[in-house]
């Protein structure tokens, strides 16, 4: 299948990213946001993007801009959605009249669960693939630029459902050649580094993060030696339940190094502390302003829930992941665990963990 006009979903730092990057490949672009004043400034400004980092310097024009979904989706052979997981299932619900069978959905990413959320929203008989994290690291300077430190990311890219993954895959490989073909979705929900230190650094550095306003940065300066520690432990447990579904992964050490986010030397040291240490992508990137963040939000109800939630049904004991997703609900006064995308969410209530296994292909 040959891909050429592509709808991106959202107009965050990921959505800026892949217009730019797209369009400057060739593909025929069309950003849908729900902002008017984004739209209103990008249209007024001849739907132009300014991108500087790993591309160089410039700016690209896009096909279109539109904050309606209709128009958005019209003609569209893939629809690549670059939105936070709190926001896919409204996203979800407004392209579910306009989605056809001949479209692609990307979720990109789909966090941990998304695809599976996707076909309990949109019904199982659509494709969908959904990769494990961003395939850029990216940040928005202005309504009207975008930072990108990385791109060409090798992220592990399931296909929902699984027996479709042939032809799926090699429609979103023409568009990110760089991909990698995960088993199942299963693969690519465990595979949510992201999940993995957003959640820690964010909780074990709240007192600082409240006080400065986020004035350190995160990655380098927040996830210190214990911080660590605790990142080890949580992936332990992500390891143990992708076992129990007969995934094996590798460490998140390993992860952050297939997408392109540390070193060699982070890697082979298999500590979260000595990857985000060696980490130059993301060194500069500070750390939210507040708690009231998608390192909060999505990391713990599109990352941590749906791990927690398809460990225990798989027997595994999950305690870090528990005890994180209950300290940020105290934090937060939030029930993490309902708002997040848990197994009825996903389509899994009241499935055994090997019916689970035979539903996602």
């Amino acid at each position: 299948m040959r891909i050429k006009n592509i709808t991106v979903l959202g107009a965050g730092h990921g959505g800026y990213a892949a217009a730019a990057d797209l369009t400057l490949r060739g593909f025929k672009v069309t950003l849908f946001t729900f902002s008017e004043e984004k739209r209103k400034i990008l249209n007024e400004n001849g739907n132009e993007i300014a991108y500087s980092g790993v591309w160089g310097e410039g700016k690209c024009r896009l096909n279109a801009v539109t904050n309606h979904m209709k128009q958005a989706l019209d003609g569209a052979e893939m629809v690549i959605m670059t939105v936070p997981g709190p926001g896919h299932e409204k996203y979800l619900s407004e392209i579910k009249p306009y989605f056809t069978k001949k479209m692609i959905l990307y979720m990109n990413p789909g966090h941990s669960g998304g695809a599976l959320h996707a076909a309990h929203i949109l019904g199982k008989d659509f494709r969908i693939a959904e990769s494990n994290t961003l395939s850029y690291i990216a940040r928005k300077k202005s309504e009207r630029s975008v930072y990108v430190s990385s791109s060409d990311k090798a992220v592990k890219v399931g296909v929902f459902p699984a027996r479709k993954t042939e032809e799926v895959f090699a429609a979103v490989q023409s568009v990110f050649p760089h991909i990698v073909c995960a088993e199942n979705v299963l693969e690519s929900t465990f595979c949510n580094i992201n999940a993995m230190f957003h959640p820690p650094g964010v909780l074990l550095n709240a007192g600082w993060i409240e006080h400065t306003h986020g004035d350190f940065r995160f990655y380098y300066e927040g996830i210190t030696e214990s911080v660590g520690n605790v990142v080890d432990r949580l992936d332990e447990e992500r390891i143990k339940a992708a076992q129990a579904y007969g995934i094996r992964l590798a460490d998140f050490g390993s992860g952050l190094y297939e997408a392109g986010s540390t070193s060699r030397k982070g890697m082979e040291a298999h500590s979260a502390y000595a990857a985000c240490q060696e980490s130059e992508a993301n060194k500069f990137i500070k750390a939210p302003e507040g708690l009231d963040h998608r390192y909060m939000h999505e990391d713990i109800c599109s990352g941590l829930v749906p791990m927690s939630e398809l460990g225990h049904l798989a027997g595994v004991d999950m305690p870090v992941m528990d005890a994180l997703i209950v300290t940020a609900g105290a934090l937060m006064k939030k029930d993490y665990r309902k708002e997040g995308v848990n197994l009825e969410k996903m389509g899994l209530l009241g499935k055994g963990y090997k019916e689970i296994i035979e539903y996602v292909y």
